[in-house]
């Protein structure tokens, strides 16, 4: 006689679906990933400004992810480009958005900024801010930048909660590493 086989039942597995603007945002989120060490996934997908709800749906779909699975979608994109924003705002899931990009959040470790203030020079404004920042190349982090981001994240998250967000500087990344943080449990 043939045993029978039953299919096992999966459990709901919990996922942190994080589209990113371009490399530079998909390293300080693998950087995130690598420091908290989650038991949950976080996937991340450079998208660029092509980002709709078709190219999210379908990621999720490549991914395997259906109803089931407690999924978080996350926006971690430049807010230089209004369009783009609008879109997002428009979106499921949460915009993590920084006025002009990232590099304000990177400098906010350093120092407080408040002026409006261009992509270009924001970078410029970075590179003067701190020693560890002389060397920063856009989509990589060094190691030294990377511990300097750790050590200095709970003042930067001080800084950036005080700002007029998303006006021009402005920044939330702070609410994706507290989203981060209460999965610690």
């Amino acid at each position: 006689m043939r045993e029978r086989r039953f299919k096992k039942t999966r459990k709901p597995h919990r996922v942190f679906l994080v589209f990113c603007e371009g490399e530079t945002e998909e390293e300080y989120v693998n950087m995130l990933k690598r420091h908290y060490r989650l038991p949950i996934t976080i996937k991340t997908k450079v998208s660029g400004n092509a980002i709709n709800p078709r190219l999210v749906n379908q990621y999720l779909k490549e991914l395997g992810i259906d109803k089931e699975d407690d999924c978080s979608i996350f926006y971690v994109y430049d807010a230089d480009i209004d369009c783009i924003i609008s879109r997002l705002m428009n979106m499921p899931g949460r915009s993590i958005l920084s006025n002009p990009s990232i590099e304000l959040w990177y400098l906010l470790h350093s120092r407080d900024f408040r002026r409006y203030t261009q992509s270009c020079s924001i970078i410029k404004e970075l590179s003067a801010s701190h020693p560890v920042w002389r060397s920063y190349a856009k989509g990589r982090l060094s190691k030294d930048q990377q511990s300097f981001l750790l050590a200095n994240q709970q003042e930067a998250s001080r800084k950036a909660d005080r700002m007029n967000w998303p006006g021009n500087p402005s920044t939330n990344m702070y609410e994706f590493i507290q989203t981060l943080e209460s999965e610690i449990g």
